[in-house]
């Protein structure tokens, strides 16, 4: 995928995937920037998921499909978008392409959900291997209608996963690939496995919350006073 940089002010992100399994593959793998706490797109795939009718998300989700590069090129193309030397956009650019093709935006998050479950069949770009990048990719989220599960997945992951963990891939390093040259004194491996929530009976957001982001004791004696 070509990645365009946006002229813009550095802002704060919680990098995090969204990601949709059915019949054996991935249908649905969203890279979201902003707010990947399960306080935050984490809350989001959980609203969405007491909200909507699963037997009709699940149809939508068979129907979409991935976009090739040539394909997701051509949008830019369509809004009138210019990369520089630089491999940058514009804001304004960005914000025309976004309006045009918010299924492709770094913004969308947890609303991805919403926009293939309400809209024609939809082309996505798929960024699972997102997953795989411990250091950068802090939360993943995976909807797994083949397990009937949520399932909720944290980066930082210094050891390596073991076989038959979902985003498991060998003894692979995907540091090497992700670090830009850096000399790190660690390395990092894909996101594992924290928490899984069965389809048919979620928890309410707050006992979600309580399991993913439970509040150390100082935390809930500031609550109480």
């Amino acid at each position: 995928m070509t990645i365009l940089k946006v002229k813009e002010n550095i802002k704060m992100g919680t990098r995090n995937l969204i990601a949709v399994k059915l019949n054996g593959e991935y249908k649905v793998a969203q890279y979201s920037q902003w707010d990947g706490y399960s306080s935050g797109q984490g809350a989001g795939v959980l609203d969405f998921l007491h909200r909507v009718n699963l037997d009709e998300f699940k149809n939508k989700v068979a129907q979409t499909t991935w976009i090739t590069q040539e394909e997701y090129d051509k949008t830019w193309d369509e809004v009138g978008g210019t990369v520089d030397e630089r491999g940058f956009v514009s804001m304004e650019d960005s914000n025309k392409h976004k309006k045009a093709y918010p299924e492709f935006s770094r913004d969308t998050g947890s609303d991805i959900l919403d926009l293939v479950n309400n809209s024609e069949p939809l082309k996505l770009w798929n960024d699972i291997d997102f997953a795989h990048d411990g250091l950068s990719c802090e939360w993943a989220y995976v909807i797994d209608f083949d397990k009937n599960t949520f399932e909720v997945f944290g980066g930082f992951c210094k050891e390596p996963l073991q076989e038959g963990e979902r985003f498991y891939d060998g003894d692979k390093e995907w540091s090497d690939n992700y670090y830009d040259g850096r000399d790190l004194n660690f390395k990092y491996y894909g996101v594992r496995l924290l928490h899984t929530f069965d389809l048919s009976d979620l928890p309410t957001e707050e006992k979600f919350l309580e399991i993913c982001e439970p509040k150390d004791e100082e935390e809930s004696e500031d609550d109480n006073e």
